[in-house]
């Protein structure tokens, strides 16, 4: 009875290890996706066509829907890339990035094209996922009072100047 003890418990043992074994091995041959740049992804372009890549960067432009999808524009600090994507994506930004606004920064992980067939040969990312890091925000423009200053001098003269020429065309 003792022998079969520990030849049960020899054998889970065993099973134990060449499970936790197949778990590492397995797992440690998995590529992990690669996060990119814009300039990473046009100076590498082959490496990275039809590869699954992840892109981090802030929504700028319009966010265009066109019927089930959807494209934006995502800049990084070495270029902008456009994403096409189900518009389901897109839902969740707030901010696209323009004069006003600082735009969402989002997390992009899909599947890179040099040159996609889909559309027309262009270079753009088609997302299956998006993810919001940080959401964007309004910017302020205060008026500077030297500006408000000077356009109003200057306008003054202006009319003065209107006024000067309405009134010797009148007298010749």
């Amino acid at each position: 009875m003792r022998g079969l003890v520990y030849g049960l418990r020899f054998t889970v043992y065993g099973l134990i290890l060449l499970s936790t074994l197949y778990f590492l091995l397995s797992t440690s041959n998995a590529e992990a996706v690669p996060v990119v740049s814009v300039q990473e992804l046009m100076e590498e372009a082959e490496k990275y066509d039809g590869k699954q890549i992840i892109y981090k960067g802030e929504v700028i432009g319009d966010i265009m829907v066109r019927g089930e999808y959807a494209w934006i524009n995502v800049r990084d600090e070495s270029g902008a890339i456009g994403v096409f994507c189900p518009k389901e994506l897109v839902a969740a930004i707030s901010y696209p990035g323009s004069y006003k606004f600082c735009g969402d920064m989002i997390s992009v992980k899909g599947v890179f094209h040099r040159s996609c067939p889909r559309h027309g040969g262009d270079t753009d990312i088609h997302a299956e996922t998006i993810t919001i890091i940080q959401k964007g925000k309004v910017i302020l423009h205060p008026l500077e009072p030297g500006k408000v200053k000077t356009s109003i001098i200057l306008s003054a003269a202006a009319f003065a100047l209107l006024i000067v020429h309405l009134v010797v065309r009148r007298f010749r």
